[in-house]
């Protein structure tokens, strides 16, 4: 299993310009085979700081992710606002216990 982790900074308000581009992604990326979970949030301390999780089954499935349409429309939008700083993470899980 792939976790994905972190977070995007944008300047202020630039979400709201690609936020319905950013819900129709994800919505699509939930439905991918080899996708286990996938979201982005809005930080409740500042809305420009957009949290991102994901779990993927393998490689491959995240790599077909890469490759998708959706995901190609996607960072067309995101590629029209400003990016003020970005820290994302690629793990490997090898194992797993819910805790909740």
């Amino acid at each position: 299993m792939l976790l994905i982790n972190g977070w995007l900074k944008l300047a202020t308000g630039e979400f709201d310009k690609v936020s319905d581009k950013a819900v129709a992604m994800v919505e699509a990326t939930n439905q991918e085979a080899g996708c286990l979970h996938y979201s982005f949030a809005r930080d409740v301390a500042d809305p420009d700081l957009i949290r991102i999780a994901e779990r993927w089954e393998s490689e491959e499935a995240l790599g077909a992710h890469m490759a998708s349409t959706h995901m190609a429309e996607f960072n067309k939008a995101m590629g029209s606002v400003k990016i003020e700083g970005a820290d994302l993470w690629l793990y490997s899980a090898e194992a797993m216990k819910k805790l909740m």
